[in-house]
């Protein structure tokens, strides 16, 4: 007769059953470790992508500074690159603006072709071989702007230049922990968002401007670049010869 076949015992088959839910629960950690471990990864790269995005724009940004405004920065009426409350304030010329006729000191009305491509609260410069002056436009119609306050000097239509400024202004939202930019008067857009800190020092004398900033999630690491916007440079260096 042949012997009955001996299957495993209830306490063998605890033992297995334990042996198998340990062996999955160690894969299973080991899983969410690596799991976890790449979602860090990611997270850092993707951070890395958004400061170094963030940073190419100031930096083209701040090339742009003093872009057309050569003369005007050497006749001191303005400057291409500035701090101002807090923001870096960067200026460049975005077009020219034909005049109908001559403008006299006292004038705020400007008659202008191209009155349909400016908006209100746009900056416009005055300028001529002696000086310039700065207005914002107050409103706009089908064929003339008005600017905010009178002009102080007389600009003859042909020997003076009228121009449409471009401002962008950066700046650090502490509260929401973004860094903000701000073109012309149009609201200020998030450029970099979970920044611990943002710093920008803009040196004259060697027309550098350092760039330091720390993001949330990684306090120990700072991200920094230099940037020399040669316009305001080349314009200081004319306008003392």
């Amino acid at each position: 007769m042949k012997k009955a076949q001996r299957g495993f015992s209830l306490l063998e088959g605890l033992i297995s059953l334990f042996l198998f839910l340990l062996i999955l629960l160690f894969s299973l950690e080991c899983f969410l470790s690596v799991r976890g471990h790449f979602d860090e990864l990611k997270k850092s790269e993707s951070a890395n992508t958004a400061v170094y995005a963030a940073l190419d724009r100031m930096r083209r940004d701040l090339k742009d500074a003093g872009l057309g405004l050569t003369e005007a920065i050497e006749l001191q009426v303005l400057e291409g690159l500035y701090e101002t409350q807090g923001m870096l304030v960067v200026l460049s010329k975005d077009e020219d603006i034909a005049i109908a006729e001559a403008l006299l000191a006292g004038q705020q009305r400007i008659a202008t072709p191209n009155a349909k491509s400016i908006k209100r609260g746009r900056q416009i410069g005055f300028f001529n071989r002696y000086g310039g002056e700065i207005h914002s436009v107050s409103s706009v119609d089908q064929n003339s702007i008005v600017i905010e306050s009178p002009l102080v000097s007389n600009y003859l239509k042909e020997n003076s230049n009228v121009i449409l400024l471009r401002k962008i202004s950066l700046f650090f939202d502490e509260a929401e922990g973004i860094i903000r930019r701000k073109v012309n008067a149009s609201p200020a857009q998030p450029l970099l968002e979970s920044v611990a800190s943002f710093e920008f020092d803009y040196t004259r004398d060697t027309n550098l401007v350092k760039l330091d900033l720390i993001l949330e999630l990684d306090e120990e690491k700072t991200y920094e670049t230099t940037v020399f916007p040669k316009n305001p440079a080349m314009a200081a260096i004319f306008g003392k010869k």
